[in-house]
């Protein structure tokens, strides 16, 4: 003896759908404002790399200054000994 179980079907069902990721707006803005305001992510990178090298070349620049001032105080003193 076999027993199927059934479940009517009505066909006046309709699916409905739920959005499952909520639409966000769009927190991107033109790359035009970007340029003409100032504030655009290369432009940071670029300022920022820009800056960077600039002080380095700042600090070797006075660490040659001290040594060159070390070499020139220090052969003098080492003449006289002689």
């Amino acid at each position: 003896m076999k027993t199927a179980l059934t479940t009517p079907v009505n066909s006046n069902q309709t699916t409905q759908t739920s959005q499952l990721i909520p639409a966000s707006p769009t927190s991107v803005e033109n790359p035009s404002t970007w340029m003409r305001d100032g504030y655009s992510p290369t432009e940071i990178i670029l300022a920022t790399a820009f800056l960077t090298s600039v002080s380095i070349a700042g600090i070797a620049s006075v660490i040659v200054a001290i040594t060159g001032l070390v070499k020139t105080l220090v052969r003098p003193t080492s003449e006289k000994t002689k």
